[in-house]
C-alpha cells in the first residue's frame, strides 16, 4: 500500500480519476479541473514515477490506481488518462471493469508510441530536451524555459533516466490490440490531429478495436490535448460524462 499520496482533488459527485502521462504530475489537470468540479468529483494523484518503486510491467501502476481509490473510498469512478494514463486507465479496466463507469483516452499508449530516443540513453542537454517537447506540444508557447531547466535536472540522475526507460520500454512492450474488445465501457478518444508521439493513424486504431468508442480531434493540437486546450477538452470530457447511457 502505498504510504502517502499526493493529489489534486475538487468537486462533488459522481467520481473522475484523472492520470498523467510518464513526465506529467497532477499539475498538467489544472486547468481542466474547475469545469469538470462543477458536476463532478474530481481526484488527479501522482504517479509513483520517481524510481522509488520498481516497475517491469504495468501492473504496479493499474495497483496503485485501485489502492488510491481504495483510499478515497471510491468504489466507481470513470477514469480519463493522458499517454500513459491511457494506457493504465485501460488496464485498470480490463482488470476491474466493474469499477469504471465510462473511458477518456488522450493520446493514449497501447498501440503505438514514439519514444525518445529509441530506448537509448539520452544525452542529457537542453537542446535534446527542447528538441523532444517540440514534439508534445502543437503550440510552442508551452515549452517555457522553466519546463527545459526542470528535466534537465531531472535527466542528471542517469539511475533515474534508466527507471524512465524502463517504463516507456514497458509501455512499448505492452501492446493492446488483442484485449481491446474486452473493454465494454463508453469510451471518448479525445485526439490531437498534430500528435507526433501517437499519431492520429493510432487513434483510428483504438477506434476500430474498442467497441463502444468515439473519437474526437482537436486541430492545432500535438499529444497532450488537456493541457494545450483545457477548456474544450474539459468541457467535452464533462458533456461525455453526463450524457446517458445507451
Amino acid at each position: 500500500m502505498q504510504e502517502a499520496f499526493e493529489y489534486l482533488e475538487a468537486g462533488q459527485g459522481p467520481t473522475v480519476l484523472l492520470l498523467h502521462g510518464l513526465f506529467g504530475g497532477p499539475d498538467n489537470w489544472a486547468s481542466c479541473i474547475p469545469t469538470l468540479a462543477q458536476d463532478f468529483h474530481v481526484l488527479a494523484p501522482k504517479f509513483p514515477l520517481d524510481g522509488s518503486v520498481p516497475i517491469s510491467s504495468l501492473q504496479p501502476l493499474t495497483e496503485f490506481v485501485k489502492e488510491f481509490l481504495d483510499y478515497k473510498g471510491v468504489e466507481q469512478a470513470a477514469l480519463c488518462g493522458n499517454s500513459l494514463g491511457g494506457q493504465v486507465a485501460l488496464d485498470f479496466c480490463l482488470k476491474y471493469p466493474h469499477r469504471v463507469t465510462k473511458l477518456i483516452l488522450a493520446g493514449s499508449a497501447g498501440l503505438y508510441e514514439r519514444h525518445l530516443s529509441d530506448g537509448a540513453l539520452p544525452k542529457p542537454n537542453k537542446e535534446f530536451i527542447r528538441e523532444q517537447a517540440q514534439k508534445i506540444f502543437f503550440d510552442k508557447r508551452h515549452i517555457s524555459e522553466d519546463l527545459i531547466e526542470q528535466v534537465y535536472q531531472q535527466l542528471q540522475d542517469r539511475q533515474y533516466v534508466r527507471f524512465l526507460i524502463r517504463v516507456a520500454k514497458v509501455t512499448r512492450d505492452y501492446r493492446m490490440d488483442d484485449e481491446l474488445a474486452k473493454v465494454k465501457v463508453p469510451t471518448l478518444l479525445i485526439w490531437g490531429a498534430q500528435d507526433e508521439v501517437t499519431p492520429p493513424s493510432v487513434a483510428y486504431q483504438f477506434q476500430q478495436h474498442l467497441p463502444n468508442a468515439q473519437l474526437v480531434f482537436f486541430d492545432r493540437c500535438g499529444h497532450a490535448p488537456p493541457i494545450e486546450h483545457p477548456e474544450r477538452f474539459s468541457q467535452t470530457v464533462r458533456e461525455f460524462l453526463m450524457a446517458a447511457v445507451a
